[in-house]
């Protein structure tokens, strides 16, 4: 059977995880919230999304020596022509960014939401129809 074996364990992984989802996370779940707390634009959110998937990234190198970006791999991809290297050791980088827009997204849409409700309740009632004689 193909189960996880002892060996193949890497705390890479998890390092990373727990970086992106735990720091990075909160950090997106928060700017959504306060893009959508000053009315602004949820387009916003992707550079947002780009400055805190390069922040984790460069928390999990510092902090753990873990390279979520292979710098020495994409350097030698870029000198020998191998466009087909440079995007897989982008992945992890582009993995990180696609969970920090989702989670940022997640947050304006909830706060977006309660904000709509509270300022304007007549829009969730229902129609009141004349009745038919």
């Amino acid at each position: 059977m193909g189960g996880i074996s002892a060996g193949s364990f890497e705390p890479e992984i998890v390092i990373g995880l727990a970086l992106v989802l735990g720091l990075g996370g909160a950090g997106a779940m928060a700017t959504g919230r306060a893009l959508a707390r000053t009315w602004r634009p949820a387009a916003r959110l992707i550079p947002y999304a780009l400055l805190l998937a390069a922040a984790s990234s460069f928390l999990c190198w510092a902090l753990f020596g873990v390279p979520v970006i292979p710098a020495a791999r994409l350097v030698a991809g870029v000198l020998a022509g191998q466009w087909s290297e440079v995007l897989r050791g982008l992945g992890g980088w582009g993995a990180s960014f696609v969970l920090m827009l989702a989670m940022g997204a997640g947050g304006f849409v909830l706060t977006r939401g309660r904000q709509m409700r509270s300022q304007y309740p007549f829009l969730g009632q229902p129609v009141a129809r004349p009745e038919k004689l």
